[in-house]
């Protein structure tokens, strides 16, 4: 059930079952952090839980430990927000209480040192991490040091300089200009629960004139590579090529793609790890965002085969830009995509995050009719078309953690 009301839109699904209802407030991020501020969101999504309004941080959880809830602060490339989930008859509070957090934290200058303390320690140990930093470093070679090219955690050299006085004005600014939606998924009555969330924010209005969400500038200043050697017996290599939005419609064979060519039955692990014994690890997947998309492979090996892993991950890759996937690998893959679409509606929390991204960055709530019916659909040649189109290999941009010790290969 969909209200919109002068500032704020209420999106109500009934779940029944256990009498809990799980509830968000969040908002689009109308724009990306500043380069040299870098996790600046992050930061002041985080800081808001340590206090708002007459509330400090520990009055603030025992609010929602009271009505049998946690608070959860969220920061993503598209939006942000915070969430709960409590008894649904204290519905009503722990709106009011999100509200309290999402437009008035207090912000206050210790809070806000002590978390971005917290985050500089935790920017360093991604730059540590096998899995995560080639990622990190593939996406800022394919969209640069700017939008979806930084992590959403921030660097561990721009965090340190965001000041206390950046994220209240960063708050007043993108926070309190933004529009947000209200998100309810509970045992609960849609109208009821309407009706009690309507007299919550109906008299909530964004800041000044609510604001469009920037556009991405692209991958035209894409970089072929970007590489750190670390003292590490092992090398590992992320691929990131272009791929489909969200809300493009070949989103769905962009998946199935992925479900072909990744995990433990998949064909690249099939090929890269059983046969060559070439990787510690192997995947693929559809990275799909409000403003942009890509397909991306990831191969974790031993450092002498790093080159030796690159070109039999682009042969593989070239099988599927040659010949349509075969029909066990589409109907393998489709029914796993659509089972789990379906089966990750028994969660409540699953459910609100599926329609809020189908509301902020999807196409709207026909999203939700039917999860694996749009999977069903897709084709091999539509599987097909898409590799052709976003597996390029001129095309790609690669984030590379060698191992000590190892020289670059010809070209590299």
């Amino acid at each position: 059930l969909h209200t919109a009301l002068g500032g704020v839109d209420l999106l109500v699904r009934r779940k029944s079952g256990v009498p809990l209802v799980t509830l968000g407030l969040y908002a689009p991020r109308v724009s990306f952090d500043p380069p040299a501020k870098a996790g600046l969101a992050a930061l002041g999504i985080r800081s808001s839980v340590r206090g708002a309004g007459d509330f400090d941080a520990g009055e603030l959880a025992f609010a929602f430990e009271r009505i049998g809830g946690t608070l959860s602060p969220n920061t993503t490339a598209d939006w942000l927000g915070f969430g709960t989930t409590v008894l649904n008859c204290h519905l009503g509070e722990a709106a009011d209480l999100l509200q309290l957090v999402f437009a008035n934290p207090r912000l206050a200058d210790p809070d806000l040192l002590t978390e971005r303390g917290l985050m500089a320690i935790e920017a360093e140990q991604v730059a540590d991490d096998m899995f995560r930093y080639p990622f990190q470093l593939g996406f800022a070679a394919a969209f640069g040091d700017q939008e979806y090219g930084l992590p959403v955690g921030g660097l561990p050299e721009t965090v340190p300089s965001i000041t206390p006085d950046d994220v209240r004005a960063w708050h007043s600014r993108e926070l309190l200009g933004a529009r947000p939606v209200m998100i309810a998924v509970g045992d609960v009555e849609p109208e009821e629960a309407t009706a009690t969330l309507a007299a919550v924010f109906r008299d909530y209005r964004p800041s000044g004139a609510v604001q469009r969400a920037e556009s991405v500038n692209g991958r035209g200043k894409r970089e072929a590579e970007r590489v750190v050697r670390r003292g590490k017996a092992q090398a590992a290599l992320a691929m990131i090529f272009p791929g489909p939005r969200r809300r493009d419609p070949d989103r769905y064979a962009a998946a199935v793609w992925a479900a072909v060519a990744s995990g433990l039955g998949g064909r690249m692990f099939e090929a890269l790890r059983d046969r060559r014994s070439l990787a510690y690890t192997v995947l693929a997947s559809s990275w799909q965002r409000g403003r942009a998309g890509a397909l991306v492979t990831y191969i974790a090996t031993s450092p002498e085969r790093e080159e030796e892993a690159r070109r039999a991950m682009l042969e593989e890759l070239a099988g599927f830009r040659e010949e349509p996937v075969t029909e066990t690998e589409l109907v393998q893959a489709v029914n796993y995509l659509a089972g789990q679409a379906e089966v990750s509606r028994q969660s409540a929390g699953a459910l609100a995050g599926e329609i809020l991204e189908a509301w902020l960055i999807g196409n709207g709530l026909d999203d939700l009719r039917d999860p694996g019916a749009a999977y069903r659909s897709v084709t091999a040649l539509d599987v097909l078309q898409v590799a052709q189109r976003n597996l390029d290999p001129e095309l790609r941009s690669e984030g590379i953690v060698r191992g000590s010790g190892i020289k670059p290969p010809a070209g590299g």
